[in-house]
């Protein structure tokens, strides 16, 4: 990274049907707890990191097929950081995803871990959606973030 990043704020969003909760772990800075309650055979997502000032996006990836996503070794090899960052006691997601509790750690850590970053303030937004949910999104994270000289 080209400066040290620091957050600003995190909002996370669920739909309470597909995803019954979506919340920060009580006591725990880096850990995060959702359930989903009906069995996700298939997703999609939307990931985009832009800049708060100009509003320029710096990377984006529509309709992301969340379950080639997740097996495909491209993706793997180039977010390993990121969702190693973010699985907790090596519970690697796969499809379909059963409905049970799960965890994530260091949430921000993961959205915002790019080689290279400039100075400035952002946003990265995860959006994930399913074609048989009526609402917009089944989960979305926003993180706000300054990257600041080092």
């Amino acid at each position: 990274m080209n400066g040290i990043p620091v957050i600003e704020s995190v909002e996370i969003n669920c739909d309470h049907d597909y995803v019954e909760y979506f919340k920060k772990v009580p006591n725990q800075d880096e850990l995060y707890t959702f359930r989903v309650a009906k069995k996700a055979a298939s997703f999609s997502m939307n990931i985009e990191l832009r800049s708060v000032k100009s509003q320029r996006v710096l990377y984006e990836l529509k309709r992301v097929d969340g379950c080639q996503f997740l097996e495909n070794q491209f993706y793997k090899k180039m977010f390993v950081e990121s969702y190693n960052t973010l699985v907790v006691n090596n519970s690697f997601f796969k499809c379909p995803i059963a409905p049970k509790v799960y965890y994530l750690k260091n949430l921000t850590n993961a959205l915002i871990s790019p080689t290279f970053h400039p100075t400035g303030h952002y946003q990265a937004f995860v959006q994930i959606k399913m074609a048989e949910s009526p609402s917009p999104f089944i989960m979305e994270i926003l993180c706000k973030y300054k990257v600041r000289a080092t």
